[in-house]
């Protein structure tokens, strides 16, 4: 009997260790009750629901399917793609985002995956299902309960105005907040549809006598921007502080005629050249407001020096012939989506984000030139890129993963064939800035890099950002209150403008890929 035991001990060990791993699997991945989802009509139904590592998840797949709704796996890009009532929502298992419809939404976890089968945190289907369904979603942790409630449309009020500027006409609507919304132009009319809201104005509907827009009626959740005429152009954005949305209305520009050959020119005749319309600069002077940028060690803040030498900028470009538009004129805070959006409305051809850089080595000097890319050149250029993009976080070496896979995501949404033509231009112009700038500054290449700035995503225009020089470099940052320097600096971007625009005006266009991404 002894020797039986001791010859089954072996085997019980080696059996208890196979089968340990499995137990653990399991200890850590543990099944409990279903879950309840109670839907806006009909009877509660139970969904399937897993705690893993302290995490409750319920199954994307039985929660969007009771409601009527589909979920499709892409195996290719590991992502899921949720259909309900008309509405998209996006997702993937490695970044805490999903794009709904064409709005980037932050989750609160990554949502986790199991093939085809997805499994998300209660704040998933608040976040994400609630709206698409146009539902309030609720969870209730003790009783292991998802309800979702259809709730009535909130009354918004919109204060709307309209002023012709030239051969502009700009529609403004002023909301509390910014809803989501969704445009559709047709022949006679621009209209705004608006989610989840009741919009109300005073009074409702307003007929004009603008050259262009005949009408504007403001009612439920559609404003409408009626036509004077057909074949009218629109450009449709958002500002902030407070929310608005712009509708601008153009007429398109006429061909240029092709002049007839005169019969019989005149001897020594010189023909009169077509006049030439200036091209737009839009000037971004970095930070400003409550965002004050880097410091020097003398005291000089990066939002005081931009502002300061942009002015002197400005001043240059337009005694040169240029139509300057700049971001800010004053100490205020603008959002970074803002600044794109005012590009985009002045129909910039050039975009110039000016900054000054900073460096935990005081000995760091010279000009870094960068040009949008959604992956950043090196681990130098993705820190003052965040740095930027964060206004207040101190730069870090690497970038986090948060960071990264959020600007992936924007890719989703934001990467259209207008950027993607104005890239090599880009490219082209960040290239003749950093080589005058060395000469300026006499020293040796620091190279053009490619960063993700969020400034410059967005932007449908030529578009670089240049950190001119080190404000935390004392001999630098003397230079950056030197009215001498800001002159010097001005007139080097104005010279790099010129010789862009002679390479740009001799060039054929940009060729726009055959191929559109596709927004899933």
């Amino acid at each position: 009997m002894k020797r039986a035991a001791a010859l089954l001990v072996p085997i019980l060990l080696a059996a208890t260790a196979g089968v340990l791993p499995v137990l653990r699997a399991r200890a850590a991945e543990r099944a409990v009750p279903t879950a309840t989802l109670v839907p806006p009509s009909g009877s509660p139904t139970g969904v399937r629901l897993v705690e893993r590592e302290g995490r409750l998840l319920l199954s994307v797949n039985d929660v969007v399917s009771a409601l009527g709704g589909t979920v499709e796996y892409d195996p290719e890009t590991g992502s899921y793609e949720v259909k309900l009532k008309e509405h998209s929502a996006v997702f993937g298992v490695e970044t805490p985002l999903a794009v709904v419809d064409t709005r980037l939404v932050p989750l609160s976890a990554t949502v986790v995956g199991e093939g085809t089968a997805a499994l998300a945190d209660p704040d998933f289907f608040v976040r994400v299902v609630g709206p698409m369904l146009g539902a309030a979603i609720s969870w209730d942790r003790a009783t292991r309960t998802l309800s979702a409630r259809v709730t009535t449309a909130a009354e918004m009020a919109v204060e709307a105005s309209v002023a012709a500027f030239e051969s502009t006409t700009k529609v403004v609507l002023r909301l509390p907040e910014m809803p989501a919304f969704k445009v559709e132009k047709g022949e006679d009319q621009l209209l705004l549809r608006f989610e989840g809201v009741r919009l109300v104005a005073v009074p409702a509907e307003r007929i004009l006598g603008d050259e262009r827009v005949s009408r504007l009626l403001v009612r439920g959740t559609d404003a409408v921007v009626g036509f004077r005429e057909r074949g009218l152009s629109t450009n449709v954005y958002t500002l902030a502080s407070p929310p608005r949305v712009v509708v601008e209305v153009t007429r398109p520009r006429p061909a240029p005629a092709v002049p007839l050959p005169l019969a019989s020119p005149v001897p020594g005749a010189t023909p009169t050249p077509p006049p030439i319309e200036p091209k737009t600069i839009v000037l971004d002077p970095g930070h400003g407001g409550s965002e004050e940028g880097a410091k020097g060690p003398g005291g000089l803040l990066e939002k005081d020096a931009t502002l300061a030498i942009v002015k002197v900028i400005r001043e240059v470009l337009t005694k040169r012939g240029y139509r300057v538009v700049t971001t800010r004129d004053s100490d205020v805070t603008v959002g970074l989506e803002d600044r794109a959006a005012q590009a985009n409305a002045a129909r910039a051809d050039v975009f110039l984000s000016i900054h000054f850089n900073a460096s935990r080595s005081p000995n760091a000097n010279g000009t870094e030139v960068y040009y949008l890319s959604l992956d950043a050149t090196d681990r130098a250029a993705a820190a003052v890129a965040q740095a930027e993009n964060e206004p207040g976080a101190e730069p870090s070496a690497t970038p986090s993963a948060e960071t990264n896979a959020a600007l992936r995501d924007l890719e989703m949404i934001l990467w259209d064939l207008a950027q993607n033509q104005h890239l090599a231009a880009s490219a082209r112009l960040a290239e003749i800035v950093q080589a005058d700038f060395n000469r300026l500054l006499g020293i040796e290449t620091r190279g053009v890099k490619q960063a993700p700035f969020k400034v410059l995503i967005g932007v449908n225009a030529t578009a670089v950002l240049v950190e001119v020089a080190f404000i935390t470099n004392a001999e630098e940052e003397k230079k950056l209150a030197s009215d001498e320097f800001r002159r010097q600096v001005a007139e080097t971007l104005a010279g790099s403008l010129e010789t862009y625009f002679r390479h740009a005006d001799a060039t054929a266009p940009v060729p726009v890929p055959a191929a559109t991404p596709a927004l899933r």
